[in-house]
């Protein structure tokens, strides 16, 4: 599977298991809901093994933000319950953990 199915098969899982649109999740909202499917994106992008750089470009972010967000995911899912059962079930759904 090429890296651009990978991305389209991640951020699809992730749009339909928050109901955030894909496009939403790519805009620059700053709505809790999309920047929490937004690290979702990017946790899971970065567990199939795409670099911060790649992931940058793809979800029109600095590579410093995506830095930002990875380093920050186990907060981020420590302070929001629903964040620990979309990582859980999106994790299952494409099979990581």
């Amino acid at each position: 599977m090429c890296k651009e199915d990978i991305f389209n098969e991640i951020i699809q899982v992730v749009s339909r298991e928050t109901e955030i649109s894909p496009r939403i999740i790519l805009s620059g909202s700053k709505e809790t809901e999309v920047v929490d499917a937004r690290y979702l994106l990017v946790y899971f992008l970065f567990k199939e093994g795409f670099y911060p750089s790649r992931i940058a470009l793809l979800v029109r972010k600095t590579k410093r933000a995506v830095n930002y967000m990875l380093s920050n995911f186990s907060s981020r899912v420590r302070c929001g319950k629903m964040m620990g059962i979309y990582r859980e079930r999106i994790g299952n759904e494409l099979g990581k953990d």
